[in-house]
Formats: C-alpha cells, structure tokens, sequence
C-alpha cells in the first residue's frame, strides 16, 4: 500500500477538516474526519481497535466519513458525514483514559462533528464522551435500524432480481455482533435458511442454535452456494479473490466500506452479480441518531423502510447507464449536495 499523502487526499476527496489528536499522558493516538458540512454537522461513529499502524487508523476515518456523507444525502438527512478513530483496543482500561482525552478534541470543534456508537464503542461510552461534547448521538442503541434497513435493502434488490420474498432464500451472515445478530433474527422471522460465522464461534454456534442455521468458518462462508451474501461485521471483505469465488447473486451488508477497492463494484457488475452499496444499506443506524437529536421518532419505521426505494432506484439506474452502483449511488448523493450547497449551516450549532 503506497504513503498516504494526506493533504493530497483531503484536496482530491474534498475534505473539509482532518483533526490528528495527541495526549502523551493518556497515551491518546485518534482522529476525526469532517468530509462535508453541505446538509448539516457531520456525524459518524467512534471507531476503536488496534491498527497496524497509525496511518491505517487515519485512511480508515478518511474512508468512513465520506460515506457517511453520501449514506446522509442519500437518506434525505439534514447531516453531514464524519467519523473518528482511536487507535487502540477497546478495552475498559483503555477507554477509561482515552474517551476523556478524545472527548475533548471532539468538543473543541464547536458541534462540526457529532460523535456516535461505532465498532469498539457502545452507548454507555456515548454518555461519557457527552460530559464533554456539546451533541452526542447513539445514547440508546440503533443496531435495530441498522438491520431492519440492511433487510429492506435486502428485500427490494431480490425483488428486482426476481424473487419476491425471502422465505427460502439462503443468505450468508457474516458477523453476530450487535447489528448481524439482528439481521439474522429479522432474516429467520421472514424465513430465509441462514448459515453464519463469527470471529467468536461461540457467537456463532449460540445463533445457529437460537436460528436453526448452519454455522461456518469465516473464510468459507462468503464463497458458500448461496443467494445472498450479507457482510455485517469489519470492513474490506470483498476482495478481488473473493469476487472471483462468489457462488451469491446479490452482495448487501452492514460492513461499512465492505469492498476492499472501490473498482470492485464494477467487477462485481461484469460478473453479473447484485450489490447494494453500504452506504445505501446501513443507513437505519444513521436515521435512528438523527430522529434521536431531534427527538422525534414519529416517522423512522417508514423512512429506514424506504431504503428499500432507494436501492431500487440505484440498481434501475446502473442498469439504464451501465455504470456500477456505487459510481451511481455516489452520483446522486453529489448532485444533493451541490444543490444544497449555498445553504451551508453556521457553527456552532449547539
């Protein structure tokens, strides 16, 4: 993998802020990626795990907030995309000396970015960062709505492919934490034959148990004669080894940035094969925490439900152009944004 030069990355991607954090006496290596402020603060997870190096923590903030910003435009929310890293395991060792010290470099941006649950983070570590961040989003938990927009997604691209409804179909879930269990639970309700596999084969055996699915090993599940295969755990999984190998028809997930090139989209076009774009399907999570901002959750249900309308509108799309879907989906979230841009909020905005 080449250096990355970061001020030619945040000019060619249009970044508008990269805040490097340092506290030598916590120990604290973070980052926090502002991509875009066009629809309102951008918001995204806090990341925590170990990386192998610090510039790899950094291409993952990068990364992640700029598809938080399309997975905002996209679903219509009046947000912006960020996220944040902390390069370290989340150990509660560790997150009791560094989510202070982070706390407060995410305060010293005055609202710009909104911090929430990411992998590594839960709501009870939101609280804290709360002590010092002006606006915390993910207090209670938006896995639920992470998942039940994956299964939307889900539904409406077997739809355009055909099949109308998942009983029967087989789905391959890849990762059983907090929102891969749910999906599997929704899937199973709506009687898909699931099989699944964790990191923790404990965690996968208990699913296969509770779902009467059939538990794999991780390395031969996304190469398994299924219909569907349905990321949900780290990012990076579909790789040009694991194109080549897939026996599904559609790819759609809850893994954020789950191609490891963005070119593979394409690659996955040519060998006739369905994908949704994670930043199209993982947008419940993202809705669930603006609907907590604004205190208002009258109408999430229905809205994370149209991302179901959404994927369609995208796979319609590539298919009239003959462009990938990610290259589509991207398209539209830019022409948002270019439409709103004049209309660019003031901060702070606490």
């Amino acid at each position: 993998m080449s250096h990355l030069d970061v001020p030619a990355a945040l000019e060619q991607r249009d970044f508008e802020q990269l805040v490097l954090c340092r506290d030598p006496g916590a120990g604290l290596r973070s980052v926090i990626a502002v991509h875009d402020t066009t629809m309102g603060p951008s918001l995204g997870g806090v990341r925590m795990r170990s990386y192998p190096d610090h510039e790899a923590a950094v291409r993952d903030a990068l990364d992640l907030a700029e598809a938080m910003t399309y997975k905002s435009a996209l679903a219509g929310l009046a947000l912006g995309g960020g996220k944040s890293v902390i390069n370290a395991d989340p150990t509660p060792e560790n997150k009791a000396r560094l989510l202070p010290a982070h706390a407060r470099y995410v305060a010293s941006l005055g609202g710009r970015y909104i911090p929430g649950v990411d992998m590594g983070t839960t709501a009870e570590d939101m609280e804290l960062i709360g002590r010092w961040a002006p606006v915390v989003s993910s207090r209670s938990d938006p896995s639920a709505s992470t998942a039940r927009g994956v299964v939307s997604a889900m539904r409406a691209a077997l739809a355009w492919l055909g099949t109308d409804r998942l009983d029967g179909v087989r789905v391959a879930v890849q990762g059983l934490g907090n929102v891969g269990r749910h999906v599997a639970r929704m899937l199973h309700a709506e009687g898909a034959r699931l099989l699944v596999a964790d990191i923790a084969a404990d965690r996968a055996r208990a699913a296969a148990g509770e779902l009467g699915a059939e538990a794999v090993d991780g390395r031969d599940l996304l190469r398994a004669d299924v219909e569907v295969v349905c990321p949900c755990a780290a990012g990076g999984v579909i790789t040009e080894a694991v194109v080549d190998q897939l026996k599904a028809r559609l790819v759609v997930g809850a893994a954020n940035n789950l191609l490891a090139a963005p070119e593979l989209a394409g690659a996955l076009a040519a060998r006739g094969i369905a994908h949704v774009p994670d930043f199209v399907a993982n947008a419940g999570g993202v809705m669930e925490c603006e609907a907590e901002i604004r205190d208002d959750f009258s109408t999430l249900a229905a809205r994370v439900d149209a991302i179901g309308d959404t994927t369609t509108t995208i796979l319609r799309r590539a298919a009239e152009t003959g462009k990938d879907v990610v290259t589509v989906a991207v398209e539209l979230a830019r022409a948002k944004l270019a439409a709103n841009r004049a209309d660019r909020p003031a901060f702070p905005t606490s």
